[in-house]
């Protein structure tokens, strides 16, 4: 996660030369990345969860724990777009 976050970081100052649309697809990436990476968190936090609560936790927390992760995919996905536009 936070290696996402630290290479979206050097992408973007090595691009600062670059025009306004670039500059705003690197913001873009870089807000995504971190969408991403905060999506992990709560990923991890409802496994934990899910491994502490009863059948009907277990059930609700692995729910969460999927969508967090479906988001996490996706944002990741959307940040790599995004700097793939700014290039």
């Amino acid at each position: 996660m936070k290696k996402n976050i630290l290479a979206v970081l050097l992408v973007s100052a090595s691009f600062m030369g670059l025009g306004a649309t670039a500059n705003a697809q690197l913001s873009k990436a870089a807000s995504e990345a971190t969408d991403s990476a905060k999506h992990k968190i709560d990923e991890k936090r409802a496994d934990d969860e899910a491994r502490k609560s009863g059948p009907v936790g277990k059930a609700v927390n692995n729910v969460k724990s999927g969508y967090h992760k479906n988001r996490s995919q996706n944002s990741a996905e959307k940040a790599k777009q995004s700097l793939k536009n700014a290039g």
